[in-house]
């Protein structure tokens, strides 16, 4: 006997996206900071070789420029001058920095019971809202939870929680 789904609440469609959108995002963004940091290392390997007045060659071209720029003091940099300036009330303020101070946040708890699973239409929202045609994210989205997956963040009935408040 076939058993008629009922109709998905407002609140069950918002835990759907936030699930989907987990799994997804994730490793998007690790492998995204991945990125990064290559950008870096091969930024400093290119500086250090332009040192070594290593050959540039034809098709590229890669120089050092050196720019004077203005930057604002950090916040340490700028408690250090002001306790140089008022050392009197520079200790104060190390004293109340320093005083622990107890916040509270508020967190949505949210997840997918055991029983169910994400649909293909859960992630292809997800990957559209980003800017993919329906094509696109059709077939993309799977090699994204492939990832997921073998970074282990690919489990939709995890327990997940996001700051709120």
């Amino acid at each position: 006997m076939y058993k008629e789904m009922p109709e998905r609440t407002e609140i069950e469609k918002f835990v759907r996206w936030l699930i989907s959108s987990d799994i997804l995002y994730r490793p998007l963004k690790s492998l995204g900071e991945k990125g990064l940091r290559r950008l870096d290392k091969t930024a400093k390997e290119i500086s250090n070789l332009l040192k070594e007045r290593e050959e540039i060659g034809e098709r590229i071209f890669a120089k050092i420029e050196r720019k004077d720029e203005e930057k604002a003091r950090t916040l340490r940099e700028g408690i250090d001058a002001f306790k140089k300036e008022y050392p009197k009330y520079g200790e104060i303020l190390e004293k109340m920095i320093a005083e622990k101070r107890t916040r509270s946040n508020k967190y949505l708890i949210y997840g997918l019971q055991e029983d169910f699973k994400l649909g293909e239409e859960d992630y292809v929202r997800v990957m559209m809202d980003l800017g993919f045609e329906r094509r696109e994210a059709s077939a993309v989205y799977p090699h994204i939870i492939a990832i997921s997956e073998r970074l282990g963040k690919a489990q939709a009935q995890l327990q997940r929680k996001i700051l709120v408040s």
